[in-house]
């Protein structure tokens, strides 16, 4: 592996029981990061911590130092966000990397989405990346800077028939990376986003 320059720094990812969020967990616990994922089912987070700590193990070697731990979190939630980033930082000293990761819909078109499912998802997907983002600069102002990235999607810049909530909620999370990234430059963050495309995860 290419040394990325990550080793003992700590990243907190939200959603990283599953799929993207999960295979991001242990790309950076395999590059030797302090790694904290979230997810809001206990006995899944569990599982996933064990397995990406058996796997990241195997390819490491058994006498490796893996710093992985997963906390159960509701980030639609500002007290599960605070006390998820308090236990972040009370176990690692501090956080270089946030990943706003969480946040899964189904497509759904606009005359059957009711507005209880629109306030639902705008928590899950946009307001849990601003009160994460607004929780860690403290943080990584004190480390002299970090990085922190959002899920976005190719959704949130391209009409995606019968998407319209999460495409729209995705453009939210592609606009407020750029002004928060224009923003926290003066103190060595980055703010970027990530758009992918559909993807298959287990």
């Amino acid at each position: 592996m290419f040394d990325l320059g990550l080793k003992n720094k700590v990243v907190l990812i939200t959603g990283g029981s599953d799929g993207l969020g999960r295979a991001t967990a242990k790309r950076f616990a395999l590059e030797g990061a302090k790694v904290v994922i979230c997810a809001r089912r206990g006995d899944h987070l569990l599982q996933a911590e064990d397995d990406i700590i058996k796997e990241v193990s195997e390819y490491l070697g058994q006498h490796s130092k893996i710093e992985f731990v997963g906390y159960p979190a509701d980030v639609t939630d500002a007290e599960d966000c605070l006390k998820l980033v308090s236990n972040a930082t009370s176990k690692f000293g501090g956080i270089d990397f946030l990943i706003n990761n969480a946040g899964a819909s189904a497509a759904e078109s606009l005359e059957k989405l009711d507005e209880a499912e629109w306030l639902a998802d705008f928590h899950l997907k946009v307001m849990s990346a601003v009160r994460l983002s607004k929780l860690v600069i403290p943080f990584m102002r004190k480390r002299g800077g970090g990085c922190i990235i959002n899920n976005s999607s190719i959704a949130g810049l391209r009409y995606r028939q019968g998407d319209s909530l999460y495409s729209s909620l995705k453009a939210a999370v592609t606009h407020f990376t750029k002004m928060s990234g224009v923003e926290l430059g003066k103190d060595n963050i980055r703010v970027n986003a990530i758009s992918p495309g559909a993807v298959a995860t287990p």
